[in-house]
């Protein structure tokens, strides 16, 4: 090393306290200087007061370093909900196509029967309930439980056969018609039902249940505000089903894979037929209960690895 490098970087070390020494002062100095023009002018620090509260009002804010999010369903659709009620559409997805709803249906289902039914109103199982599609809860002719029961079985496994008991009490056709009736009150312009369990038709081309991501996401969130019911049925991992005489029927346990797998998932429903294939429907408070986020996704062939990817997306979409 040469005599001049040698006292180049002597030179540069020793400098090195000044630099950082008028940095710092130049810092403080700035700090001085600013609130010596907020004592002179307060209004300035209520201005930047009110511009702070209106960043704050407008989060959760895009991030637009994150890319758009790229899944495999057919449509979806995440909104979020405020304390105030006001609605924020996060993620869309052909939000607006109607498409086959399988079980989500039995939302609908639930509004009607909290609307019309006695919680203790006994109901037995019929032959035509038993024979219904897939055999959830192992249900016999002639027992009887009390609609509370029956609709836990129906939101929570999702039974067919509790859903059919259910309907019969003021019989199918009525019944469907009442949830007609109600989308049509709630606007839900793309909704309708052909039954109330959610199933395929016996022919490719037949009628179908079905409705939009949009829809079901503004039925939930009528649901939130007016039947937390639901939701709070919706919300439960299990529960003890028994008969109107006391006797231990089955222990109900909740479809939603996600329901204890996602932090902050508050309740959830699933479907999947066939035509349908996979239909999930998740609301949860993320992040500080800041409100709800409500999140459909139909039409996947694989709901919940592709729920859980849009709520990690959410999470670094979005700034809260």
């Amino acid at each position: 090393m040469t005599k001049n490098i040698k006292f180049f970087f002597i030179g540069f070390v020793f400098s090195l306290p000044f630099f950082w020494g008028t940095n710092v002062f130049q810092k403080n100095l700035e700090d001085f200087l600013f609130w010596g023009k907020i004592a002179d002018n307060p209004q300035l620090l209520t201005a930047q007061i009110i511009q702070e509260d209106k960043l704050e009002q407008l989060k959760p804010i895009r991030n637009w370093q994150v890319a758009n999010l790229e899944i495999s369903a057919k449509s979806a659709i995440s909104v979020f909900l405020d304390p105030q009620g006001d609605q924020k559409v996060l993620f869309s997805k052909e939000s607006d196509r109607a498409l086959p709803i399988a079980s989500l249906t039995k939302l609908m289902t639930a509004n009607v029967i909290l609307e019309n039914y006695d919680p203790f109103q006994p109901i037995k199982i019929s032959k035509q309930a038993v024979a219904q599609e897939e055999d959830t809860g192992h249900f016999k002719v002639g027992e009887i439980f009390f609609t509370e029961g029956l609709l836990h079985s129906s939101l929570m496994e999702s039974s067919n056969d509790a859903t059919a008991a259910l309907t019969e009490l003021i019989g199918e056709k009525a019944f469907v018609d009442l949830m007609n009736l109600t989308a049509e009150d709630l606007e839900l312009e793309n909704t309708y039902f052909i039954d109330a369990i959610g199933l395929d038709p016996d022919t490719p081309d037949g009628p179908i249940n079905h409705s939009t991501a949009e829809d079901l996401a503004k039925l939930t969130i009528y649901l939130l505000e007016i039947k937390p019911k639901i939701i709070g049925i919706l919300s439960l991992p299990e529960y003890n089903l028994y008969s109107t005489e006391g006797v231990f029927h089955h222990k109900i346990k909740n479809t939603n894979e996600l329901l204890q797998e996602i932090p902050g998932i508050v309740a959830g429903k699933t479907g999947w037929t066939p035509e349908a294939e996979g239909c999930l429907l998740i609301i949860f408070k993320f992040p500080e209960n800041k409100g709800e986020i409500i999140n459909v996704i139909l039409g996947s062939s694989d709901r919940f690895k592709e729920m859980k990817k849009l709520v990690e997306w959410l999470k670094e979409a979005y700034k809260w």
